[in-house]
């Protein structure tokens, strides 16, 4: 429960989640373009808030509850952040517990892959080696909350995800529609 709601307004925002939001797409939205727009980073900032004013008149903006707390650690206070929620007209939604299996199955077959990839396009690069033993080494670039947030996604009427990470979440959930400000620039 976020801080400052009753229960009856966290089962009154499900409900309206569930059958008010519903008919319209509902967008999730990653935890990335949200930080651009909170600490204004030039180019992405700008061109995120005008994709997400441009989505938001005639879809649900949402977010699963990790964002939330991936949002918590850029913000002043917990105030600061559900002033910019509500001021954005985002919404902080629940996952279905199929969710959590589908997520912790894409990041076991991520991690068996483990392999480095660009974030912009979905590149496979090549293998980094150790000069003194000539290992491989492998680097882990997404972490569990990254296949939580795609998860989520999944499970909304329109699968619709805006992200600065189009090539990850386009390897690991290719059933999802990646949205970028910088696709959006280009259209």
């Amino acid at each position: 429960m976020v801080a400052g709601r009753s229960e009856a307004e966290e089962a009154l925002i499900i409900w309206l989640i569930s059958f008010v939001a519903e008919p319209m797409n509902n967008i999730v939205i990653d935890t990335n373009p949200l930080i651009y727009i909170y600490h204004n980073v030039p180019d992405f900032g700008k061109k995120y808030a005008v994709l997400l004013g441009k989505v938001g008149k005639r879809n649900a903006l949402l977010i699963p509850k990790i964002v939330y707390g991936e949002l918590s650690l850029a913000f002043e206070d917990e105030k600061e952040l559900n002033d910019f929620l509500s001021d954005t007209g985002i919404i902080i939604g629940e996952m279905k517990p199929e969710s959590y299996v589908i997520a912790a199955k894409r990041w076991d077959t991520y991690n068996r892959r483990r392999v480095l990839m660009c974030t912009k396009c979905g590149k496979k690069l090549g293998k980094l080696i150790c000069k003194k033993c000539n290992s491989g080494i492998k680097i882990r670039q997404h972490i569990l909350s990254d296949f939580l947030i795609g998860a989520y996604a999944l499970q909304m009427k329109g699968r619709n995800l805006i992200t600065n990470d189009g090539g990850y979440f386009s390897s690991y959930f290719p059933d999802l529609n990646i949205i970028t400000a910088s696709q959006q620039a280009s259209s």
